[in-house]
């Protein structure tokens, strides 16, 4: 068994139905749905680049891209998602009862195997529940949408990063590919992400891991390598076993504090140096450096002093919003476990 992204809808190996419609779409190129590669110039070059780089025949690099469409849903969302709201209101999405009672069922459901990636990663087990319940509430909403027509989309009408879903959109491809999987039938989010963590392909060929033992990484039907994978990503994105992911701010800001805040959560002040601007915080498991963050509230702001490891959250979400998300859910899951 291969080691790539595993289509929960499709066998590994392709059906004779599928061989068909496949050959189908071969003599057939110019289907009613086909893209227009003269219209969006990226996917012609796509499209030279891995019929010579990566050896993808042309005829079936055609086939299978002439099944995609243009979703203009995708691009409606992309213009609006949730991470883009203040806090108080992206806090109520995450933390509320439901997700809550749901973490702590799949805490207790899978706690060998989300201990077992804490022993190995150093990664917080509960924390790992937490992220994939942020993601896909625990593995049930994995999203509706064909990754391939979401890629494609993101690759062709979204210019501001277009070369990013280009990239991700070759690697899904080649990797659906050589698994010998339909490219057509994979399923995952608006954006391309696919499975219990919702991993881009890119991601899922760099830190998806073989964490049951049995000689595949499925990131779509089986939790355990998705438990692992979100460990080995974290940690490989500077997540430490030893330290702590935030402090709570004590007190006020005076106006030469406030010119630490910053909208970025990659730790870049000394943390001395906030001490010596009046600002109070827990020291204690923290990183060397910091970063000074503002969360919306309804009433103003307030803030939180965020160390390297929750600046390793946000390597997955570059939200800061995000990464708070996960780790007050977290701390809720942990609490009521222990209630």
């Amino acid at each position: 068994m291969g080691n790539g992204i595993i289509s929960k809808r499709t066998p590994v190996s392709l059906s004779s139905v599928a061989r068909a419609l496949l050959i189908f779409a071969l003599l057939c190129p110019l289907q009613a749905n086909a893209v227009d590669y003269d219209k969006y110039p990226v996917l012609k070059e796509l499209i030279q680049t891995m019929v010579s780089e990566d050896g993808y025949p042309l005829a079936e690099l055609q086939g299978v891209l002439n099944t995609a469409n243009i979703d203009e849903s995708t691009l409606d969302l992309m213009d609006r998602q949730y991470e883009s709201l203040p806090w108080y209101k992206y806090r109520k999405i995450f933390i509320n009862q439901n997700r809550i009672d749901k973490g702590v069922r799949f805490f207790n459901t899978h706690q060998r195997i989300l201990e077992e990636a804490n022993r190995k990663f150093g990664v917080s087990a509960v924390l790992i529940a937490a992220l994939i319940g942020v993601e896909t509430h625990y593995g049930t909403r994995m999203g509706g949408k064909r990754v391939l027509d979401s890629l494609v989309t993101l690759s062709a009408e979204y210019p501001r990063r277009s070369p990013f879903f280009t990239s991700e959109l070759r690697t899904f491809l080649n990797s659906t590919r050589r698994e010998k999987i339909d490219p057509t039938s994979v399923m995952g989010s608006f954006a391309g992400a696919i499975g219990i963590p919702q991993f881009m392909p890119s991601s899922y060929e760099a830190y998806a891991v073989d964490f049951n033992g049995n000689g595949r990484r499925d990131l779509v039907n089986e939790f355990g390598d998705a438990i692992g994978s979100v460990a080995n990503y974290l940690k490989s994105h500077g997540w430490e076993r030893s330290q702590t992911i935030y402090a709570k701010v004590t007190g006020p800001l005076s106006e030469a504090a406030a010119g630490f805040v910053t909208r970025k959560a990659k730790p870049t002040v000394k943390r001395e140096d906030l001490f010596a601007a009046g600002i109070l915080f827990d020291t204690e498991l923290s990183s060397e450096k910091v970063a000074l963050l503002a969360l919306k509230e309804e009433n103003g702001n307030r803030h939180i002093v965020g160390f390297k490891n929750f600046y390793a959250i946000t390597r997955y979400n570059p939200s800061v919003n995000y990464a708070m998300a996960v780790t007050e859910l977290a701390e809720a899951i942990h609490r009521a476990n222990h209630e």
